[in-house]
């Protein structure tokens, strides 16, 4: 037998190496349950592009919309991530400009960044849309307009909120039926969101009840004054006002301008008209008889509170200065529930490739989100349905029960 001296230096140093790398091999399987690369995997976070503005002259009032996908991030990685990977957040700021959104698409896929949450605004989600879709990349936007959730269209965007169309159902539904007027008025800013609500509106009256608006009033959002237009309304005869109206300045020109014609209709709109701020700015009589489209997991009753869950992250909320005065926005937005259907898709599939996500996503059925039952098929990315989106008292937003985010349900609903 020969001794080990016989054996050259160098064979011995390559005998010896070998063993240790079979040693820490075994060292790494018994204490990570993997080899190397799926150890590696673990710590590597997960990123996800984070599009918003954080300049412009939007960037305040969109700040705070983010806050519910926080919340999740927060969440998700306090319970370990998603398939033992931190989700990492990683921000860019289109200004809410649409014509910035094609160039960030552009940047953050560059960075290998599969998955996106945001931007905010229908006209600023659509042109991201156009390119995400080009670039097959996962992304969720707060965007009402009902093409949003078209699957065939962009079958890379999920849309996780009411629509356009599913507003308009509720608003319709509410005028004609349970209130029983026929002169309905529509008030519309000039935006992708308006025209596509409007005509949603329009189609609903004709098509289910053969009616027509009798006046019909579209406004700038940057206009000074609003008086005329609503003035316009009430000279047409409308016993009854459908709004398709976003923003704060341009509710409370149009309340009050409702003050000094004194009167005061009925009128069903977008949950825009919950703001808290509305109530420093008009008179109690101008909202009481106001009525906005929200979620029902939100909404109490005389029978029925609001869910668990929804009462817990109404508290959270709290936590975040910042989002005082626009909870209701911020609870309605989609990407709390985006964060948690993207973790459901990619344990599903255990892969985090875009085109594994998209097949789970497709396939996620009755996920039980922060804003109703959230389901997907190829061909429909709208996941909200109808059974969930009621119409709520602007009025309840002051009583000591809505915690900044619940409301009441509007009689009937």
């Amino acid at each position: 037998m020969r001794s080990t001296s016989a054996i050259p230096l160098l064979a011995r140093n390559v005998i010896d190496r070998r063993a240790l790398l079979r040693l820490a091999a075994q060292i790494g399987v018994a204490s990570f349950g993997a080899a190397g690369p799926g150890f590696a995997q673990q710590q590597q976070a997960f990123k996800v592009g984070w599009i918003r503005p954080t300049t412009g002259r939007l960037a305040s009032s969109f700040a705070p919309l983010y806050f519910g996908g926080l919340i999740a991030v927060d969440e998700i990685n306090a319970a370990g991530g998603i398939l033992g990977r931190q989700i990492a957040r990683v921000e860019e700021d289109d200004e809410a400009s649409p014509a910035k959104e094609p160039g960030i698409v552009r940047k953050l896929r560059g960075q290998d960044i599969g998955c996106f949450v945001g931007p905010t605004g229908s006209s600023q989600s659509l042109a991201s849309i156009a390119a995400t879709t080009s670039a097959k990349t996962i992304q969720s936007t707060y965007a009402a307009a009902a093409e949003a959730g078209d699957g065939r269209k962009y079958p890379y965007h999920y849309q996780i909120m009411f629509n356009t169309d599913q507003q308009a159902a509720v608003c319709v539904e509410y005028m004609v039926r349970t209130l029983g007027l026929k002169k309905i008025g529509i008030l519309q800013e000039n935006t992708a969101f308006g025209e596509q609500g409007t005509g949603a509106t329009k189609a609903l009256l004709q098509n289910k009840f053969g009616l027509s608006p009798v006046s019909e009033q579209v406004y700038p959002i940057a206009a000074p004054d609003l008086s005329t237009y609503v003035a316009n309304l009430q000279k047409a005869g409308a016993d009854g006002v459908i709004g398709w109206i976003a923003n704060v300045p341009n509710a409370a020109m149009i309340f009050n301008a409702m003050k000094t014609l004194k009167w005061f209709p009925p009128v069903t709109g977008h949950s825009g008209l919950m703001l808290p701020a509305l109530f420093d700015l008009v008179p109690g009589e101008a909202v009481k008889n106001v009525f906005a489209t929200y979620y029902r997991n939100f909404t109490w009753t005389d029978t029925e509170q609001p869910g668990a869950r929804q009462i817990e992250f109404a508290k959270k909320l709290a936590q975040y200065p910042e989002a005082k005065g626009y909870e209701v926005n911020v609870a309605a937005a989609p990407y709390y529930d985006f964060l948690y259907c993207l973790k459901a898709a990619i344990e599903a599939e255990k892969s985090f490739e875009p085109e594994a996500i998209k097949r789970g996503l497709d396939g996620l059925k009755n996920h039980k989100g922060l804003l109703g039952d959230i389901s997907f098929t190829p061909e429909n990315h709208s996941g909200i349905g109808a059974k969930d989106v009621v119409l709520v008292s602007v009025a309840s937003g002051q009583d000591e029960r809505a915690m900044g985010c619940l409301r009441a349900r509007a009689p009937g609903q």
